[in-house]
This record gives C-alpha cells, structure tokens and sequence, in this order.
C-alpha cells in the first residue's frame, strides 16, 4: 500500500488558504487565501516565489495556463489576468457578473477563459480580444457554479478504402468540452463543436467536479459526505466513496496520476485518500488544524498538496 507523509508544510499565507493547485508540470503551485493574496511556490524547495497581491477581496478560485505564463484568479465579482513572470495584473475583466465568482478555468492553448458565479451563470471570455463582453453565456444552472472544467481531447476515426491497396485513412478532431457543477444537483456537459448539453442530475448539491485523468470518469464531491464515481457516457454511479466530513464548505476531490487513488479534504482537518477501485479508505492522514479547503494531486507522482483554514498549505509525498 502506499505510504503517503506530510514533508513540507508553507505557512506563508495569514488567512485562511482557500484553493492550491499545481501548475502543469507540477514544479510549482499556486494558492489564493482570505488574506487577498495569491502565492507562487516552488514545491520541491517549499519556498515561496512571489506574492501576487491586488484583489480586493479574499481569493475564491485561480488557474494557470499550461504554458505556465499566465493566472487567472476571481475574489468577489473581480476576475483578474496576471503575468506570471511580472507579478503584474494585465486585465481586470470589468463587470464580469452580478454575483460572487466562484470558479475558473482555461482551455489548453489559453484563447478561452470561463467563469462561473453564484448568478448561476458561466461565461467563456475570448483572451485574443480585449472585449469586455464574453463570447458565449451557459444559462443552464438553477443555483451557483461550483467547478468548471475543459475537457479537449483528439479523437482519431479510422476508414479503411478498398483491400486491394490497404489505404487506410484516418482523420481526427478535438472534442471540446465544458464541463460544470453546480449546486442544484446537476452536471452539465456542454459540447462546443456541436453546440449540444447533457445533463447528470441529482438533487444533492455538488460542491465539486473533477475528471479523470483517463477522461471516462467523473468524480463529484457531494454535500452529503459522499464522493461519487461517475461514468462520464452512461451517468451510471459506479463507485462511491465516503468517510471524510463536508456538509457546509466547498470541498474538491480529484484523482491520482495514474487514476488508482481519490483524494479529499475534509471538515475534520484531515486528508482522506481512497482506493479508486475497491472504494477503499486506504489513508486518513492529520496535520492540518482546521477544515481542508482544496486539495490537488501532482501530474506524474504520487505527491499532494492541501489548503486549509488553519493558514497553511501541506505538500503530501510518497514515503520511500
């Protein structure tokens, strides 16, 4: 079994650490906190490269891009672009919704930005232009945005012409998805290309989404402490996880590298690690000293972080 230990523990923040993630490559991470401040570090040295500090308001949600150049970050109705290698806000998005904002997110090559609120709104932003209107308003949610993700893969169709030459042609296109979650118990898959949406519904609020790293699942955290596995093309439960406490915050879960653990925070300050498969409770780690607001899994080890009320954020790493 895996044997997962805190190493490092970054206690540069003053206020309750709301979300940390890893940038794409896993060297780095960022974290938003109540104390309005974003913070840049690197995780092998558990030092903190640079504060990014001009919101108003205590950090909701953040996201990089995947050429690591750019940060995207909302607290209150303010959504901010940063340049990462300046520290400097280069767009505030002016009047982006009526109510809080509550999730971010990039597409792969970073020309789209969406934002979801408790308007119940999702608006994807065009970063080529500098309009102050989005391209595209989702409508759907009954109740606040909790998680937006873009799932873009290539999907590669074979057609074989005639035997005698064996010409076999294939062609491929991306598949563009926006997938979210909301409170009113619904995820919702809307495909760009064809314009269509599909909905998973349920009428317990979901306070997160997340997708595997295989793309055939989905796992959503629920407000009734349970973690569900969720086939993404049938909407079948196929797992469920359950032992970690989250009835009043807004709790992630995601799974591992390699798709064969889940991890969560939890309302009774510790990191909670499932077996994928078996459902399993496999680790119950402590350390924290209050509520775990977001956890994160690194791209290709098994290494985590977490953020937490108590003002920290814990790096998690595979005992040798």
């Amino acid at each position: 079994m895996v044997k997962i230990s805190c190493n490092k523990v970054l206690s540069n923040h003053s206020g309750s650490v709301t979300v940390v993630k890893y940038n794409s490559d896993g060297g780095y991470c960022l974290s938003g906190s109540s104390d309005k401040s974003i913070k840049l570090y690197n995780v092998s040295k558990g030092s903190m490269i640079h504060s990014f500090e001009e919101h108003g308001y205590g950090i909701g949600d953040l996201v990089s891009t995947s050429d690591n150049k750019q940060l995207f970050s909302c607290a209150e109705k303010q959504l901010y672009q940063w340049d990462i290698a300046s520290g400097e806000v280069i767009r505030r998005f002016q009047n982006a919704h009526n109510d809080t904002i509550t999730s971010v997110c990039v597409n792969v090559d970073s020309t789209l930005l969406f934002s979801g609120s408790s308007d119940r709104l999702v608006k994807a932003w065009d970063l080529r232009t500098k309009s102050n209107n989005p391209v595209q308003i989702l409508d759907d949610a009954k109740d606040t945005i909790t998680s937006i993700i873009v799932n873009e893969q290539t999907i590669t169709h074979n057609h074989s012409h005639g035997h005698s030459h064996g010409n076999n042609q294939s062609h491929t296109h991306t598949q563009k998805e926006v997938i979210t979650s909301s409170v009113d118990g619904c995820i919702r898959t809307y495909d760009v290309r064809m314009g269509t949406l599909v909905t998973y519904e349920d009428t317990i609020p979901i306070s997160s989404v997340s997708i595997t790293k295989d793309k055939k699942c989905f796992i959503a955290s629920c407000t009734d402490e349970n973690i569900r596995l969720i086939d993404i093309d049938s909407y079948d439960t196929l797992k469920e996880y359950k032992g970690h406490k989250n009835k009043v915050y807004k709790i992630n879960s995601c799974s591992n590298f390699d798709d064969s653990l889940i991890i969560s925070g939890s309302e009774d300050n510790d990191f909670y690690i499932y077996e994928l498969s078996s459902g399993k409770l496999v680790s119950k780690l402590s350390g924290h000293s209050n509520i775990i607001t977001h956890v994160d899994s690194h791209p290709s080890k098994n290494q985590f972080i977490s953020s937490s009320t108590d003002c920290t954020i814990r790096i998690w790493d595979q005992s040798e």
